[in-house]
C-alpha cells in the first residue's frame, strides 16, 4: 500500500514540499518498516498521529524565526548586537520572497513557517481523512486544533494562502492562494470542531495538552482577528457576531484558568522543570513542553539566549549557566521600554526585565575602588551570586536621579569601571553602572547608556533564562514555551467592548491584571528573581567543571537606585510596607505614560485613544512574549508605532535625549535600511519564492506574471 503520509509529505505546498524529489517510484514504494494507512483508521493509529502533532508547538520556539516574525519591527524590540535577522526588523529590500543576501547562517528565510506549518497540516490532514465519520475523539480533535491554528498564523502572517483540506493520493503542483474570508471561516470550523472534541480539564492537569479551553482561547483570538482593521475591505459582516464570540470565548477561558497571583509567578519563580509555578500555574492555557518530564527528552526553548545583554564584558564577570550564553538578538526599545511604565507602582517592568548583574569571576587580580587596591576576590570575597557587578538605573527625569558622566558607562566593554555608588545591601562600591540619564556636573542631561544603535546596552527581558540546565554554554534552555495564557483573554475581551463602542467597559476589564501588577503592602520592591535563580537549585551544576561557584544572577534589581532611596534605610523599609496604587482608568483619564504616548502617536479620538492604552498595557502585561507583531499589523497602528523603534524608523538614529552621537562624542552605528516600512507592503510577508517557482497552472510552471500576481503587493 502506497504510504500516503509520505506521499503527502512530498506534495502538500509546493514551497514546503514540491522542494523534495516526488517520483512516481518513490511514491509507489511499500515501507515495510513503517505502518500503513490502515494503521490510521484505528484509534490507536489516530491517537499516536494526535501526540505527534505536539511538536508543532515546540518549534515556536525552537528556532531564530520565531521573533523574527513576532519581535522585530515593532515598538518593543530593534536588533541588539548581533544583525544576522536586521532585515525583519528594518524591512530593507533584503525581505523579500528570498531573503538575500544571507547576513551569515542564523539569517532566518522566508519559508521557515510556511514549510513546517504546511507540513502539520498535512498530518492534521491525514488524521482528519482516514477518522471514521462522525467520530469525536480527543485525538481528531487535536488534529482540528493543530490545523486551526496553524492556519491562523500563516494567514496572520501572509494574507491570502493556500488551504489545503485533505491529503491527496496522488502528486499534485496545482495550488493557488484562497481570499483570507474563506481562511477565517475554515479557522473556526476547525477550532469550533476542536472545542466540541476536547476535554474541558485537559490543560487543568496537563498545560501541555490541547483542551476545550485552548480551542476557546484560538476562537476568541480568530474572530477578533477577523473583526480588526487589516481586514476592513471585506469583514464588514462579520464584525458584530465575532466582537460577540470573542467575548463569549474569552470569559470561558477567563473562569476556567484563572490569574496567577504574582506577576512573579508566570515566568520568574522558576526553579525546574516541570513542579516550578510558573510552569504548573492556573493562568496558562497551552505549552510547549514535553510530556516527559526528563530534561534529555525535551525540546529546545531558543529564548534562553536570543534576549541577553552581553554581560561577560561587565566588570568581573564571564558567562555561566545563570546569565546564559549571549546570542544578543533582541535589544529593548529605549523610548518605549523604559517610558511606559509606572516604575513607582507597576511591579511588572521589574519583574520583566533583568536591571542587575553579581560578580561571578573576581579572581586574584587587582582592582582599585575610590584610590585604594584590594585584590578583587578579597574584596568581592563570593563569585556565587552575592555582590553586585553592574547594573542599569532607569533614572527618567520624572523621578528626579542624577548619575554623573564620570560614573556611567556606555561602552559595550565598559571603558572604566566606576565604584562611585554603595550597594547598600552588602556596603561594597558598584563597578558598573549604566543609566537612562547622564548628567553633567552643572546637573545637564548629555546622553544615555541606552543608545539606539547595534549593541547590548539593553535592561534585558529576563522571562526565559533558565538557569536549570544540564550543561554550560547552551544556546537554548528547556522551559516550556508559553503559547497562550489567560491574561490575554482580558485583552481580546477588552478590545471587543471597545470596539462595540463600551469604552469604559473594556477598559475596566483590564483591572484585575493592573490589581496584580501593583506591589503588595509588605512586597520588598527591590527584590528580584529570575530564571537564572534555578542554578541554585540545579542538581547539574556540581558536575559543570569550573562553574560550581560562579552566578550571575543578583537576587536585588535597581529599584531604588532609579526612583530614589537607595541612601536611606528608613524610607526603603516604609515603601515595601504599603501597596502600590495603579490609577483607575477611564476614557477620561489615562495614566501619564500613555498620554506621552497618544500625544505623540497623535491620537485625539476616544477610539483610538483607548486602542492605543490598551495596545500599552498588552506590552506591559506580556513585553517580548511573541505576539506583537501581528497585534500591531491587524491594528493597522505598525507603522505608527515604528516611531520607537530607532533603527527601522530612520536611518538617522536618535537616542532619547535627542542626540545622534553617545556621551563620549561617537556616532551611533547604523545601518543604511531604516525608514524602509511601507504600509502599502509591509503589513503582510512575502509569499515564498520556492512555492511560486513550483506551482503549476493549467498543467504548466506560473509565467513570471502569475508569480507576480499571486505575490503580496510590493514584493
Amino acid at each position: 500500500m502506497k504510504n500516503i503520509i509520505k506521499a503527502f509529505g512530498c506534495v502538500v505546498m509546493a514551497g514546503a514540499l514540491l522542494a523534495t524529489s516526488c517520483t512516481d517510484k518513490f511514491l509507489e514504494e511499500v515501507r515495510r518498516d513503517a505502518p500503513s494507512t490502515d494503521w490510521l483508521s484505528t484509534p490507536e493509529g489516530q491517537a499516536s498521529l494526535a501526540n505527534s502533532l505536539y511538536l508543532n508547538f515546540n518549534y515556536f520556539f525552537s528556532n531564530e524565526s520565531s521573533y523574527c516574525y513576532t519581535n522585530y519591527g515593532t515598538d518593543e524590540f530593534m536588533v541588539a548586537g548581533d544583525a544576522s535577522n536586521g532585515m525583519w526588523n528594518d524591512y530593507d529590500a533584503r525581505l523579500g520572497s528570498v531573503v538575500q543576501p544571507r547576513v551569515n547562517s542564523n539569517t532566518q528565510a522566508i519559508t521557515t513557517f510556511w514549510n513546517e506549518l504546511y507540513k502539520n497540516i498535512a498530518q492534521a490532514n491525514s488524521l482528519i481523512y482516514f477518522a471514521e465519520e462522525g467520530t469525536k475523539s480527543v485525538a481528531l480533535g487535536t488534529a482540528y486544533f493543530v490545523r486551526g491554528f496553524d492556519y491562523l498564523f500563516l494567514t496572520m502572517q501572509f494574507g491570502d494562502i493556500p488551504l489545503v483540506l485533505e491529503p491527496p493520493t496522488t502528486p499534485s503542483r496545482d495550488f493557488t492562494r484562497n481570499p483570507q474570508k474563506d481562511v477565517y471561516e475554515q479557522i473556526i470550523s476547525d477550532l469550533e470542531q476542536a472545542y466540541s472534541m476536547l476535554p474541558a480539564d485537559a490543560s487543568l492537569a496537563k498545560i501541555n495538552k490541547v483542551s476545550k479551553y485552548a480551542a476557546a482561547h484560538y476562537l476568541a483570538k480568530a474572530h477578533l482577528w477577523r473583526a480588526s482593521e487589516i481586514n476592513s475591505a471585506w469583514n464588514e459582516p462579520y464584525k458584530n457576531a465575532d466582537l460577540d464570540a470573542v467575548i463569549k470565548y474569552a470569559d470561558e477561558v477567563i473562569g476556567a484558568h484563572p490569574l496567577a497571583n504574582d506577576f512573579n509567578d508566570l515566568y520568574a519563580n522558576f526553579t525546574a522543570y516541570d513542579t516550578s509555578i510558573t510552569e504548573t500555574n492556573t493562568e496558562l492555557v497551552l505549552t510547549s513542553g514535553s510530556s516527559d518530564s526528563e530534561v534529555s527528552n525535551r525540546k529546545a526553548n531558543w529564548g534562553l539566549a536570543l534576549f541577553t545583554a552581553w554581560y561577560q564584558s561587565f566588570p568581573l564577570m564571564k558567562r555561566d549557566l545563570a546569565g546564559a550564553r549571549e546570542y544578543q538578538r533582541m535589544k529593548t526599545t529605549p523610548s518605549y521600554a523604559y517610558f511606559l511604565y509606572d516604575l513607582e507602582n507597576d511591579s511588572r517592568f521589574w519583574k520583566s526585565f533583568k536591571t542587575t548583574y553579581a560578580v561571578n569571576n573576581a579572581s586574584g587580580g587587582k582592582i582599585n575602588v575610590q584610590g585604594t587596591e584590594y585584590i578583587a576576590n578579597e574584596y568581592f570575597p563570593s563569585n556565587d551570586g552575592e555582590y553586585l557587578s553592574s547594573m542599569y538605573i532607569i533614572n527618567r527625569t520624572d523621578y528626579g536621579q542624577k548619575y554623573f558622566k564620570n560614573e556611567v558607562n556606555v561602552d559595550k566593554a565598559p571603558s572604566f569601571t566606576s565604584y562611585t555608588r554603595t550597594d547598600y545591601h552588602t556596603g561594597k562600591q558598584i563597578p558598573n553602572i549604566m543609566a537612562l540619564y547622564i548628567y553633567d556636573d552643572a546637573g545637564n542631561i548629555v546622553g544615555t547608556s541606552m543608545t539606539p544603535d547595534y549593541n547590548t546596552l539593553l535592561a534585558p527581558l529576563n522571562k526565559y533564562l533558565d538557569g536549570a540546565v544540564n550543561a554550560n554554554n547552551l544556546g537554548s534552555g528547556y522551559r516550556d514555551g508559553v503559547l497562550a495564557r489567560s491574561a490575554e483573554d482580558y485583552f481580546f475581551k477588552a478590545e471587543a467592548l471597545i470596539r462595540k463602542g463600551n469604552i469604559d467597559q473594556g477598559l475596566a476589564t483590564l483591572k484585575p491584571l493592573r490589581d496584580r501588577a501593583q506591589f503588595k503592602a509588605g512586597e520588598v520592591r527591590d527584590a528580584y528573581v529570575d530564571g537564572g535563580n534555578a542554578y541554585h537549585f540545579n542538581t547539574y551544576k556540581s558536575g559543570l567543571n569550573g562553574f560550581q561557584a560562579n552566578c550571575a544572577f543578583y537576587p536585588w534589581n535597581s529599584y531604588y537606585y532609579s526612583l530614589g532611596g537607595w541612601d536611606d534605610e528608613a524610607y526603603r523599609d516604609a515603601t515595601n510596607a504599603t501597596a502600590s496604587v495603579l490609577p483607575v482608568v477611564t476614557s477620561g483619564s489615562y495614566p501619564k505614560e500613555d498620554q506621552a504616548i497618544m500625544d505623540k502617536l497623535g491620537y485625539t479620538s476616544d477610539f483610538d485613544k483607548a486602542m492605543c492604552y490598551l495596545l500599552n498595557e498588552k506590552s506591559r502585561e506580556m513585553y517580548g512574549e511573541y505576539l506583537r507583531w501581528m497585534d500591531l499589523a491587524r491594528t493597522k497602528t505598525l507603522e505608527k508605532r515604528l516611531i520607537f523603534n530607532d533603527q527601522a524608523y530612520s536611518k538617522d538614529l536618535k537616542d532619547i535625549t535627542g542626540r545622534s552621537q553617545n556621551v563620549n562624542g561617537l556616532d551611533y552605528a547604523k545601518s543604511d535600511n531604516g525608514g524602509n516600512f511601507r504600509a502599502d507592503k509591509h503589513y503582510y510577508r512575502p509569499i515564498p519564492q520556492d512555492f511560486l517557482d513550483n506551482i503549476y497552472k493549467d498543467g504548466k510552471p506560473l509565467t513570471a506574471d502569475e508569480k507576480q500576481a499571486l505575490q503580496n503587493p510590493g514584493y
